[in-house]
């Protein structure tokens, strides 16, 4: 059931858990929100994160046998490393360039990645899906999107 592989997934969850344990705790509590603040849901996540990063790193120190197959193939690992910089792009340029523009580069970029390259899905994908996110969080649901210098010629959007 485990690979002794394990163990070091398993340790790389319990150190992630508990850095976004400790990042939960930091958050200030708002006047207006629940009694249980807006840590709640993050610090049960991390503390879950952190049980099943013990299970599999203590499940891998126990097993005897070796894995026999590699973990990931040279193109996976390729793959990987430009999807982390295409996240890392957006993170960087969310606050500049806003919301708006952000979005539709990265799930454009995440699409070509992985094999579409149809300009016109590429197109119509990553400004619906846009357009739909922006309406649901903006609008309906009113969360604060990071709008960069877009934020004088967003004003006209209603939030409902």
């Amino acid at each position: 059931m485990f690979e002794r592989s394990d163990r070091y997934v398993g340790i790389g969850f319990v150190v992630l858990g508990i850095i976004c344990f400790i990042s939960a705790t930091q958050w200030k509590m708002s006047f207006g929100s629940d009694p249980a603040g807006p840590a709640a849901i993050p610090k049960i996540l991390s503390g879950g994160l952190i049980v099943l990063g013990l299970i599999l790193a203590i499940g891998g120190f126990l097993t005897k046998t070796k894995s026999a197959e590699k973990i990931a193939t040279r193109q996976e690992i390729v793959l990987t490393i430009i999807m982390t910089g295409i996240c890392v792009a957006y993170i960087i340029l969310l606050p500049i360039i806003g919301y708006v523009i952000a979005t539709p580069l990265l799930i454009a970029a995440i699409l070509f990645t992985v094999g579409t390259r149809k300009w016109t899905t590429l197109v119509f994908v990553s400004l619906g899906a846009t357009l739909v996110l922006f309406i649901l969080f903006y609008s309906l649901l009113r969360v604060n999107l990071p709008l960069g210098f877009m934020k004088n010629m967003l004003k006209f959007v209603p939030r409902l």
